[in-house]
């Protein structure tokens, strides 16, 4: 059987970059930064020629990446000895940034590392680190075979220079358990509409993970600019700017959510059974009636749309319902049956929806038809509009109530 054990992690690696891609490219001072991923390390920052190359670390696992005996912690600095004596990459900072959802502390030799800005702190903490690895070693073992091996590599002789440059250029940030909060934090402190925060966070977020595969696809490191950032986030809260649209933030339901809908049998599902509408534009209705209740309650909570502004709307819609029943019951009553006569005037009244605006704004596609539906839909044996001729006869017939003389 295949050992999946480190599955989860390798996921998590890789969401992490992207994750983390983003934090920089919201951190960039401008926009002559470029973030790239798998270029130099996992991410790194690119500015005035001076480079930070930072590899990322979750502890999913049990292990602790910023541990004194982590091999995580030891083959990262060992791997950047090597990249910088081969020269495969230029750095001016290492950071080695630790993600996890519980706490883990920084061991002391990470954190003497991490102090470490001179050649004299940073040889010392060299050898202070081996004293202590020495000192508390296990059966004469100072780690285990695998992490000794790194640990053996970073302080023979050879290494010595590199391994010197590597602890001063090194440093640790550690993220225990709010690393996603201080990314959502940072990203709603751009100048953004925050009624839409959510959406423009998953949006941009999805973004940089196509730029990134678009790279990695090709198998090559991906790079990308915070201006090329800057003009989609830009091109983003322009589409949500709500003094011309208001946006859609609704998911599509699928079939058995629509299906659902459907077998409730409420009241505006009667009213298209009553015209013999297809089995194809009763799923589209139950479709379009679901989006346009999710959109109501969001625009309503976020206080984009009054009370007032939605009355107003279905006013309107009232009103067109009204002319366009008017103008079929002249033109059509004698030449067409009460079925073809609703079909007619559903169908017309959802073309005359689309343009129409609520609170100045554009509205999606699918508002105007499910705003109909409502309307179809309360009060259930008395509803506000209707397709066939007689609904108001022949809904309140069927829910056994008298009709009014």
């Amino acid at each position: 059987m295949t050992d999946r054990t480190h599955v989860p992690d390798k996921v998590e690696a890789f969401l992490l970059q992207v994750r983390h891609a983003l934090f920089e490219l919201i951190k960039a001072p401008d926009e002559k930064c470029v973030i790239s991923v798998e270029a130099y390390d996992d991410v790194s920052l690119e500015n005035d020629g001076r480079v930070i190359a930072e590899q990322i670390k979750s502890s999913l696992s049990s292990n602790n990446p910023a541990s004194n005996r982590s091999i995580s912690f030891w083959k990262t600095l060992a791997n950047w000895c090597t990249y910088l004596e081969e020269g495969q990459m230029k750095a001016d900072a290492l950071k080695l940034i630790v993600v996890s959802p519980d706490t883990v502390t920084i061991g002391s030799i990470p954190e003497q590392f991490n102090n470490a800005s001179t050649k004299c702190e940073a040889e010392k903490a060299i050898d202070d680190a081996y004293i202590l690895l020495e000192e508390t070693s296990t059966n004469g073992n100072i780690a285990s075979e695998e992490c000794k091996r790194y640990i053996d590599y970073c302080y023979q002789s050879e290494h010595r220079t590199t391994f010197v440059e590597v602890v001063k250029l090194f440093s640790v940030d550690l993220h225990n358990g709010t690393y996603d909060e201080t990314l959502k934090r940072k990203f709603c402190e751009q100048p953004i509409p925050l009624e839409y925060a959510d959406q423009l966070f998953i949006t941009m977020l999805g973004w940089v993970n196509e730029k990134v595969h678009d790279f990695t696809k090709e198998n090559k490191p991906a790079f990308i600019s915070k201006k090329e950032y800057n003009a989609a986030l830009r091109k983003e809260i322009r589409g949500r700017n709500q003094t011309v649209i208001l946006s859609s933030v609704s998911t599509q339901p699928d079939r058995a959510e629509a299906d659902y809908e459907i077998d409730r049998h409420d009241t505006y599902i009667k009213q298209l059974e009553l015209i013999e509408l297809g089995t194809d534009d009763i799923y589209s209705a139950a479709v379009d009636y679901l989006r346009t209740c999710a959109e109501k309650t969001y625009w309503a909570q976020k206080g984009l749309v009054n009370d007032l502004s939605f009355d107003d709307y279905y006013d309107s819609l009232r009103r067109m319902w009204e002319s366009k029943n008017s103008s079929i019951r002249l033109l059509y009553s004698r030449t067409h049956s009460d079925q073809e006569r609703g079909q007619l005037l559903y169908h017309e009244c959802k073309s005359s929806s689309l343009p129409m605006r609520l609170q100045g704004c554009s509205v999606p596609s699918f508002f105007g038809s499910g705003s109909l539906h409502c309307l179809a839909n309360e009060p259930a044996n008395s509803p506000q509009i209707g397709w066939h001729p007689n609904y108001c006869v022949l809904i309140k017939g069927e829910d056994g109530n008298e009709q009014d003389e």
